[in-house]
């Protein structure tokens, strides 16, 4: 019987450790992410997306092809951390979040911005618009 148990435990301890060691991501191209966060309304969601195609899949990528990644993802962060959940149906849900994550969110959301705004002159004029409308929400939202 201890041995059948030992095979068990080693078994369990092979399948953890050389298991799927790597994440998958949700999704496989910026275009995929990009698609994926706009058919979702829950800003949690949207942020992973995003922040996939910008962590893993943006190397290549030229800098007017990321700007509209990062201010939807600056205005996810933004709205997130201040309690929208962006679930919809017959109840809108809001939550509260501790000041600490909120302050780690705006600090992630004024990076964002700080990219974008070394890289204006890459902006269309929709995007600069957008760019200070998020600016003045960060600003009010602290």
């Amino acid at each position: 019987m201890n041995v059948h148990r030992f095979v068990f435990v080693v078994m369990l301890i092979s399948v953890t450790v050389y298991g799927e060691s790597k994440t998958k991501n949700p999704c496989d191209s910026i275009i995929d992410c990009e698609k994926k966060s706009d058919l979702t309304s829950i800003h949690r969601k949207k942020i992973t997306f995003l922040t996939t195609a910008i962590n893993e899949y943006s190397k290549d990528a030229n800098i007017q092809s990321l700007i509209p990644l990062y201010l939807k993802r600056i205005r996810s962060i933004i709205l997130e951390a201040n309690g929208e959940t962006g679930y919809t149906g017959e109840i809108v849900l809001k939550v509260s979040h501790k000041p600490e994550y909120k302050v780690s969110q705006m600090k992630k959301a004024e990076e964002d911005l700080t990219f974008l705004e070394k890289n204006l002159s890459s902006c269309s004029d929709d995007q600069k618009k957008e760019f200070q409308d998020l600016t003045k929400l960060l600003k009010s939202t602290q």
